[in-house]
């Protein structure tokens, strides 16, 4: 008898402590069923980015930072949507707090800097672009953001150097449209000049009927041989055309 009343006393006990058990295994699930969630709207998100879908890249990055608002990279890829659909107010505000999280996330600080840039705040601009370049230095688009820079603050020798280093760095800098997350701000003197440094390139090589060719572009993109006076206040730069992943 006092065998069964402690087994039906041990039967007893599994049955009440089995809920506690199945409870406390649930918090873990949901975050985790919360993070794979977020996950799966960031790529979302990246994917209509890469379509040029920036309402839904919005509202799927949005999903994802509810469940993470601490998250740089997605603080980051709002930043630069919200810039592709010309809010750049909101857009300085995401890069901002992706700052505050990462204060390392260099392409941020790029990013920060071509907002600054296209409100033709260019010494501030400058400021950014060097700070990322001086943590990644191998950033075509920011060594032709800063040379923007220059060019609006009339350095212009300074401005011709930041270009030729971005065409060391990737030739196609002008036509190439990146990873999706570092901003490259463009005007339509940016091809005359690169064509400009291409010539005079081609002319040290010895290439005269390259260097000619190349001339000739420059020319038709209003930029004189001398590389003088070409920057133009009042053309309105366009942010670089449709990142990718």
């Amino acid at each position: 008898m006092n065998q069964l009343v402690k087994m039906l006393m041990a039967v007893s006990l599994l049955i009440c402590a089995a809920p506690y058990g199945i409870t406390a295994s649930t918090p873990n699930t949901a975050k985790k069923d919360k993070l794979e969630a977020a996950k799966t709207a960031e790529m979302k998100g990246d994917l209509a980015r890469v379509h040029n879908n920036y309402d839904d890249a919005i509202s799927y990055y949005l999903a994802a930072l509810r469940v993470n608002r601490q998250n740089a990279l997605l603080n980051n890829k709002v930043g630069v949507v919200e810039l592709q659909l010309g809010q750049r107010g909101i857009a300085r505000k995401y890069f901002a707090q992706a700052l505050k999280y990462d204060p390392q996330l260099t392409p941020a600080l790029n990013n920060i800097g071509a907002v600054a840039l296209l409100d033709k705040k260019y010494k501030q601009a400058a400021d950014y672009f060097k700070q990322a370049l001086a943590k990644d230095e191998s950033s075509a688009p920011t060594h032709v953001n800063l040379a923007e820079a220059w060019m609006g603050l009339g350095e212009v020798d300074r401005a011709m150097t930041e270009y030729a280093r971005a065409l060391e760095l990737d030739a196609d800098v002008l036509s190439s449209s990146g990873d999706g997350v570092i901003a490259q701000v463009r005007t339509p003197e940016q091809r005359a000049r690169i064509s400009y440094l291409i010539a005079k390139s081609y002319m040290k090589r010895g290439n005269i009927e390259g260097a000619l060719e190349y001339f000739a572009q420059s020319q038709r993109g209003s930029l004189p041989r001398s590389g003088q006076g070409v920057y133009r206040p009042g053309v309105h730069p366009s942010l670089a055309g449709p990142p990718s992943g």
